[in-house]
């Protein structure tokens, strides 16, 4: 796949604002969410959009965003956000810093996925108005405690509590484990019956957030404004130790002490703030959760 330089790329968009655009990410499925409200801002302004992408997303992507193609390959230029952002240390929201890649200097939506096929839920259907955990995510310092995971259960007696993801291993403690064991399309169907969803910093929590669940996002050191927008259903727990947020700017040796600080009586807490909201949360409340700093994040 022949690659243009990002430099040259970026220009000629800015000057001539291009008919189409074949961008790629690959990396991330988080990234990928977040880069779908930049395509959404092209496209409603007649940008024709060719999405190069990793095999196994394709069949959902393509159903919740028709009108892209999107594909694994292409023999034309294409933008590689892949090897743009591979070093990019977090100064705002995501999206944010995507759309700037793109030279788009106005606000981005957030990202809402109103509707996805029947057809993926129905499965589920037994599991509907459970509690969904997942527990993992791309990097050490986004890692919540095994031990704090398995204490979900205890907490939430009455509720059924799924746990989704990729990685089967650690057990913890839940009534259904659909680790490993979904596509993205079944990822969303699950997602789609819950009554809460309790997430890392990683995919899972930007679907849930466009699915507009309540859901509580338990945060390392990377700021939770760069990754939740006010609007979004989310109740963000990030640690008030002073070198929090770092923004992977890290300098704890790779012990990540700010998201150890965060407990399963932390989350149980913020889920009563997300399931009260019934359906939004106003991101920007500071309240108190303990009287060892863990807030609701609002900096």
């Amino acid at each position: 796949m022949p690659k243009l330089n990002f430099a040259k790329v970026l220009f000629a968009y800015k000057m001539t604002q291009l008919a189409s655009l074949n961008i790629k990410r690959c990396h991330g499925l988080g990234n990928v969410i977040l880069l779908l409200p930049v395509l959404d801002y092209l496209f409603e302004r007649g940008t024709a959009i060719c999405l190069v992408t990793r095999e196994e997303w394709i069949e959902a992507f393509s159903a919740i965003r028709p009108h892209f193609s999107i594909v694994t390959g292409t023999e034309d230029p294409v933008v590689d956000l892949d090897r743009t952002t591979s070093e990019l240390y977090p100064s705002q929201h995501r999206s944010d810093e995507l759309a700037g890649m793109l030279g788009i200097d106005e606000p981005i939506r957030s990202l809402v996925i109103d509707r996805i096929p029947s057809r993926w839920g129905r499965p589920f259907t037994p599991l509907r108005d459970c509690i969904i955990l997942a527990p993992e995510a791309q990097h050490a310092s986004r890692c919540w405690p095994v031990e704090n995971c398995d204490r979900i259960k205890e907490l939430f007696p009455g509720d059924q509590l799924v746990l989704v993801g990729v990685d089967k291993e650690p057990l913890i403690r839940c009534d259904v484990d659909l680790r490993g064991q979904l596509s993205l399309s079944e990822l969303f169907g699950v997602l789609s019956v819950g009554k809460l969803v309790i997430s890392m910093d990683s995919a899972i929590l930007h679907i849930a957030a466009a699915l507009m669940l309540p859901t509580v996002a338990i945060f390392g050191g990377v700021d939770a404004r760069y990754r939740i927008r006010p609007d979004q259903p989310v109740v963000a727990l990030q640690s008030s130790m002073s070198c929090c947020p770092c923004n992977k700017r890290e300098d704890c040796e790779e012990r990540y002490d700010c998201i150890k600080t965060i407990s399963a009586d932390h989350v149980y807490q913020a889920a009563q703030l997300a399931l009260d909201a019934q359906g939004f949360i106003d991101f920007y409340r500071a309240v108190d959760l303990c009287q060892s700093g863990m807030i609701n994040y609002t900096g």
